[in-house]
């Protein structure tokens, strides 16, 4: 697909992806799990996305161990992000989709993009998050041995146990702020 410009591209992806969401310019997708896959193999070969940037999760829950609770509730869910683009019109695409915490899976997308393995490895490692038929979900950060996913907002961070965060941290200015050259 040949598209000439942004307006194009928009109009053409709006045409393929009803969900389709422009917010501060950035396009993105939203779809169920289960089309996952094929929404990003078709924006891969319909729509010249060829470029995988990143993929990462978001860990939406009421229940929070450290920080502010969400202003408003949620109901408690994964929502799952890649990013998608092309090498040479700067179109780029976000695909979001949402899995629940009870079973956290979703299949993986090596066999679309082969880039997308060390992000589902650190995704999987940090958040739990199963990969469905990743060629090796194995952690790459953490020792072996470690319990638990620090990215999840149960997750409780022992240092801050022991040292509890300032809140805002007021920053003072450096010594030479307001003062003209040649001054003491």
């Amino acid at each position: 697909m040949n598209l000439s410009n942004n307006v194009e591209f928009v109009e053409s992806l709006t045409a393929a992806f009803p969900s389709l969401e422009n917010s501060f310019d950035t396009l993105k997708i939203t779809v169920k799990s289960s089309d996952w896959i094929d929404t990003v193999d078709k924006l891969k070969n319909e729509f010249e996305l060829t470029y995988f940037s990143w993929l990462s999760a978001i860990d939406w829950d009421n229940e929070v161990a450290i920080g502010d609770p969400p202003k408003e509730p949620v109901t408690p869910h994964f929502e799952i992000l890649c990013c998608l683009s092309d090498s040479f019109a700067g179109n780029l695409v976000i695909v979001s989709t949402q899995i629940d915490k009870e079973t956290p899976q979703i299949p993986s997308l090596v066999g679309v993009f082969a880039g997308s393995n060390w992000h589902e490895r650190e995704a999987y490692e940090m958040f739990g998050i199963e990969f469905i038929n990743h060629p090796n979900l194995t952690k790459m950060y953490l020792p072996d041995d470690y319990e638990g996913n620090p990215m999840l907002k149960s997750f409780e961070l022992i240092s801050r146990e022991v040292k509890p965060w300032p809140g805002e941290v007021d920053v003072e200015g450096m010594p030479d702020d307001g003062k003209e050259e040649g001054e003491s």
